[in-house]
Order: structure tokens, then C-alpha cells, then sequence
């Protein structure tokens, strides 16, 4: 933040939005300020005025409407750590277990991540598997964007300059379901090499699968959906030779680079083992046994 900056610290969304609405092209909107405070420092992001949405009570409430989960968009990875409606989700609680540490789980938020779109956050695969939608709202307008449209280019999400986003919504899973996420990073806590998430939902004998959800954190423009793997395991009986040859076609649906984490024929290969690993833990968890 330079000099010539202005901070708001709204106390009402409504407050929130008309800033947004005068200062839109020289306005960004800050909570827990991880990820933007380090753009600002790095010199990629400057900006004249800086709207503070974390007093805002209703940007903050995780709740149940209607069968569906509501998680507002300046909820802490903590306070959804410890949620009570989070705890049937094992997929996304996998996740908030394993980003970063305390200090940034305090203060994070999970609409700050999904505005930051970056590849690599560990909470947007579970979003993915639990086919969430973020709400956008400006002063004049809502939008509900399935988050599988909402980033569509490295570290681009679909959010207009007078547009905030209020909060992530999923459906309660139905029927026999289990979920994980699986990650290695080159540190505890660190980005992932690579992470995977499964969310399974089985056949009343626990020996099939009805429907099949992998993501993947790291190895592409965006977190990207295994749409291979999905197609081969739906409706097949459950068994280890099952998971293990349709985890190889995770391949067909990524895009690794080279990096410091490794190279991409290594990420490639750790792709293909957590998408076992994940799926076994979710079947697992559903009431399977392998």
C-alpha cells in the first residue's frame, strides 16, 4: 500500500458495494490480505483504494439453505476448518488440514483464494468435486458461476471490476458418499507438487460406483477436473485393478511444466498415485473396504 492509498473498512455489504461501484477500475477488495499483501510487495498489483470487507458479518456465515452448504466468502480456512455443516465433507476438511500453516489458516478467506485463482491452492479441487458455485453480487446484479467456468485462464477469474465475490455454495452430497485429498509438497504446508481430490458416491452394495469426482491442484492453468478418470470408473464394480488402470488416464487431462517442484513426467506420475490413493481413501470413508 503506498501513500496516496485510501483504506475503507465498510460495516454493511451494501457500504461494500457502492465503494466498489465509485472506485471500480482503481478499487481492490481485501480480508485476510495473504495473497494480495504479497502481489503489493512483489510490485505486480498497485491500487489507489482498498475496500476491507472482513467487518461484514453476512461475508462471514457458513449456513444450510435449502440442502445446500453456504460459506461466505470471508470466512478463515479456521472458522471452515471448525464449522459444524463442514465436518460431513471430508474432501474439502483433507484440504483445510494440509494449506499452509495457523497463522495463514486464521487469516486467509476462501473467497480471497478464489479470487487469486492461482493453480496451486489446495482448496479448489474439493470445491470442484463438490461441483460448487461461486456468487458474485454488485450493486446491481447477482451472478451464480459454477467455479468450473469461474477460472478459465492462469490466475484470471470471471469477476468485474465492480463485482465481489459473496459467497461458495454446494450441494449436500445424497446416498453412500466418501471424499479425499491427497497432496505432496516439497514442505508441510508448502504449495503442492501436486494434489488430488476424490469425491466417490457408491452403489447401495457398496461395490459399484454411481458417480465419480476428481480434481487436481498443479498441473495446469487452472485446478482441472479428470474427466478421464471419471468416465472410466462410473458405473464399474469397485476392485484395486479398477482404480489403479483408470488412474493412468489422468494423463489425457493434464498439463504440468517443469519447475522447481519437478519435472512434469515426475508431476505426471504423482498425479496418477494420489488419484489411487485418494480414491481408495474416499471409497474407504464411504463404507468400502480395499
Amino acid at each position: 500500500m503506498n501513500s496516496s492509498s485510501s483504506y475503507h473498512l465498510p460495516c454493511d455489504l451494501t457500504s461494500a458495494l457502492n465503494l466498489l461501484s465509485e472506485h471500480s477500475d482503481s478499487a481492490k477488495i481485501v480480508a485476510g490480505g495473504q495473497s494480495i499483501m504479497l502481489l503489493l510487495r512483489q510490485g505486480f498489483l498497485s491500487s489507489d483504494i482498498f475496500i476491507d470487507i472482513s467487518d461484514i458479518s453476512e461475508l462471514s456465515e457458513i449456513s444450510i439453505q435449502g440442502g445446500a452448504i453456504h460459506v461466505g466468502a470471508a470466512t478463515t480456512y479456521t472458522s471452515l476448518e471448525n464449522s459444524l455443516e463442514i465436518q460431513p465433507y471430508s474432501v474439502l476438511l483433507d484440504s483445510l488440514h494440509v494449506i499452509a500453516d495457523p497463522q495463514i489458516r486464521n487469516l486467509g478467506t476462501i473467497g480471497g483464494a478464489l479470487g487469486h485463482a492461482d493453480p496451486s491452492l489446495d482448496i479448489v479441487p474439493p470445491l470442484l468435486c463438490l461441483d460448487a458455485n461461486v456468487v458474485v453480487q454488485s450493486l446491481n446484479a447477482t451472478r451464480a458461476i459454477p467455479l468450473s467456468d469461474f477460472h478459465q485462464e492462469y490466475m484470471t477469474a470471471d469477476l468485474s471490476k465492480d463485482e465481489l465475490i459473496h459467497s461458495i455454495t454446494f450441494n449436500q452430497p445424497t446416498g453412500i458418499h466418501g471424499g479425499a485429498y491427497e497432496k505432496v509438497a516439497n514442505v508441510e504446508g508448502g504449495w503442492p507438487t501436486v494434489g488430488v481430490a476424490a469425491q466417490v458416491k457408491l452403489g447401495e452394495n457398496i461395490d459399484s460406483f454411481l458417480d465419480v469426482k476428481i480434481a487436481l491442484a498443479a498441473v495446469g492453468d487452472t485446478a482441472i477436473r479428470s474427466y478421464s478418470v471419471e468416465k472410466s470408473l462410473i458405473g464399474s464394480e469397485i476392485s484395486m485393478d479398477s482404480i489403479r488402470e483408470s488412474s493412468k488416464l489422468v494423463c489425457n487431462d493434464i498439463d504440468p511444466l517443469d519447475d522447481l517442484s519437478g519435472s512434469a513426467g515426475y508431476k505426471t506420475h504423482l498425479a496418477g498415485v494420489l488419484c489411487q490413493r485418494a480414491l481408495v481413501k474416499a471409497i474407504n470413508r464411504a463404507g468400502g473396504s480395499l
